[in-house]
Formats: C-alpha cells, structure tokens, sequence
C-alpha cells in the first residue's frame, strides 16, 4: 500500500514538474522573441534611414539640374587709373576682375545597394560650363594698363604706348570655364535616432577643368593712334589652363526628417588629387598707323607641371522622399545650395622676361541644386 501511494505521488511530481517546464517553455519562446524585437530596434542606430524597400539589392539613378557662377583666381585682366602724375606706371587705381555669367550645369548618378548590412556603391558625375563676354569703357580722364599676365616688353617699336602719355581706353574680353568631377565610392548609412542619418563614405574623385581668358585693349580717341581700334589695331592677351588630377576622397551625407516625408539634408567631401597642369600664354599686338608700317608682334609661353590639386564639396538644403508601390520603390527631390572649390588648377602664366607660374590659383563655384532620385 505504501509502495503505491509513493508511485501516485512521484507521477503527480512529473507532472507538476512537466507543467512547470511547459510554463518557462513558453516563456522562455516568448523571451526570445522579445529580445529579437529588441534586437530589430537595438537595429535601428545602424540601419538605413531612407525607403526600405522589399528587395534585398536595390538601384537607384540621380539627376540634378544646377545654375551657378563660377569664381577664378589669377584672372585680374587690368588696373583701371585716374590718375596722370606719371603714365609710365600706375600710382594708384583698382584692379579689374572679369565678371562672372552664371549657368546651367547637370549631375547624374547611379547607385547599386547591396543586401549585405545596406553597404551602398555610388557613382555621381558633375559638369558645369559658363562662357561669357564684357567689355570696360573708361571715362575721361582715366585708362587702364594691362595686368602683369600681359607680356608688355614685345613692344619696343616708337613710338610705343608703353611709358608714353596715354593710356588704353577700352577692354573687351570674353571667358570660358568648364569643371567636370566624377566621384565613384562606397557608404553604409547610419541612423543615430529615428529620424537622423548621419552616413560617412569614402571613393576616388577625378577632376577636370578647364578655363580661358581673352583679353583685348584699344583706343578710340584721335590723340592715341597706337592700337586704334578705328584702325584695326589691338593690344591682346590668351591665357588657357588645364588640369586633371585623381585621388582618394571622404566625405559625410547626412539627413533630418522633420515629418510628412520633407526633411534637411547636408553633404561635404573632401578630395586630395594628383595630376598634371597645362598652362599656355600668349600676347599679340598689332599696331597699324600713319607714321610707319604695320607692325604685328607676338609672344607665347607654356608650361607643365605635376602637382596635388585638393578639391572640396559642400551641399545643404531642403529634401522630400516618399515610398510607393508596395514599399518597392521610392522617389525623392532635393533642392540646395552648393559651393565647392578646384585648388590649385588656374595656374596662369607671367608673360614676361621673368617668367613664373602663379601658385594658390584655383576656381569655386556656387550654384542652386535641384536633384531627382529614384530608388527600385
């Protein structure tokens, strides 16, 4: 008898004991779903802050119109003078830069992202040209003398403007500035809070520039003769500069949804290229008068050299993206200032006896951005 009372009270333990053991079962599947939840949110500081769409491999494809100016230095074409205590050398007057027309430029890129931890390729292409003319009439009284990018030793014939009494009375001059970057590189986008996105990213950049400046002085009036330009006569310089140069960048993409899909967005890189720059200058006159025959003289110098040409980029404005069909696609629109600078690329040459390469010499450009993207 007791020996069976012992055997009903061992199975009600097991099953008690199979009870319990069900009980934390469950619990125990239901604590690891918790932390999986968890995890999924623990997740979300390190996983993408844009459209995430169903597909694991998406692509997306960018275009942007811009319009801007651009800025260049080592381009001052004269010194305009009222002053006539002495006509052999300005003593004092302000120095003439050409003015800038802005323009319209494009960007376009192309992205691939990959189903490992949202790791994104990227490649953006950008090009921007301006061309423009002007022309500077001086007032009575004043002129104005070539800057020391004119080669003014070539002319030597008498009389000679140079160091007579006069000065030039016009400038006619016309500018063309085309820059082109290509950015290729790779970023994993990072979510600090909901709605924060702060996303570094490192590539290549290749840049590529190009700018030309022609600069002519005449006179008008009967007392000047030399280089009338009622006459045919001129006073002229070219200068051409190009530059190319590769190298590594870095840079950091970021975005601030304030609600209703609209938000803040800024970008920056910075670059450190190597490449060659090709400088070409010449200055040609022609002086037809009265007293003696026609006299055409010219000088033209070039250069080479190789060199680091840092390049930065920087964009902060407005954006709007919203998901469609079923979360498989997604469009966005961004509209923003940019400014970014080509170091060291508008080496402008010194036409003279001594001659020199300037250095510091470089070309920015800042411009409205209004860009189009569309992720599948």
């Amino acid at each position: 008898m007791g020996i069976k009372m012992s055997i009903k009270k061992l199975g009600l333990l097991f099953g008690l004991v199979g009870v319990f053991s069900g009980v934390f079962a469950r619990d125990d599947n239901s604590s690891k779903k918790d932390n999986k939840d968890k995890k999924m949110q623990d997740c979300s500081s390190l996983c993408f802050a844009g459209p995430e769409l169903e597909e694991d491999n998406s692509f997306n494809v960018m275009g942007a119109a811009i319009y801007g100016v651009a800025n260049a230095q080592a381009t001052e074409i004269a010194l305009y003078t009222t002053s006539r205590n002495n006509s052999s050398y300005p003593e004092g007057g302000q120095g003439i830069n050409p003015y800038e027309n802005p323009a319209w430029g494009f960007k376009v890129g192309l992205g691939y992202r990959m189903s490992h931890d949202d790791w994104q390729l990227q490649g953006r292409y950008t090009w921007f040209k301006s061309v423009y003319s002007g022309t500077y009439d001086t007032a009575y009284g004043g002129g104005y003398f070539p800057s020391f990018y004119a080669n003014a030793a070539i002319d030597t014939t008498s009389p000679s403007l140079f160091g007579s009494a006069s000065f030039f009375n016009n400038v006619q001059y016309g500018t063309y500035t085309l820059l082109q970057a290509l950015n290729v590189y790779l970023f994993r986008p990072t979510l600090f809070t909901a709605l924060l996105e702060i996303s570094p990213y490192f590539g290549i950049d290749y840049i590529n520039t190009t700018r030309r400046l022609v600069v002519s002085f005449t006179n008008d009036v009967a007392t000047t003769p030399i280089y009338s330009s009622t006459n045919g006569g001129f006073f002229r310089t070219y200068d051409k500069n190009l530059c190319w140069g590769v190298g590594p960048m870095a840079g950091v993409s970021s975005n601030w949804y304030l609600g209703y899909d609209a938000g803040i967005y800024a970008d920056g890189y910075f670059a450190v290229t190597y490449g060659n720059a090709r400088s070409f200058s010449q200055t040609f006159a022609y002086r037809p008068t009265v007293a003696q025959p026609n006299t055409a003289l010219n000088s033209q110098i070039s250069n080479s050299l190789y060199q680091y040409a840092p390049h930065m980029n920087l964009q902060l404005g407005f954006n709007w993206s919203h998901t469609f069909d079923n979360e498989r696609a997604s469009v966005s629109f961004k509209a923003g200032y940019e400014s970014q600078y080509f170091f060291q690329v508008n080496k402008t040459l010194a036409n003279s006896v001594f001659f020199f390469a300037t250095n510091g010499a470089g070309i920015g450009l800042q411009n409205l951005v209004l860009q189009l993207q569309v992720d599948f």
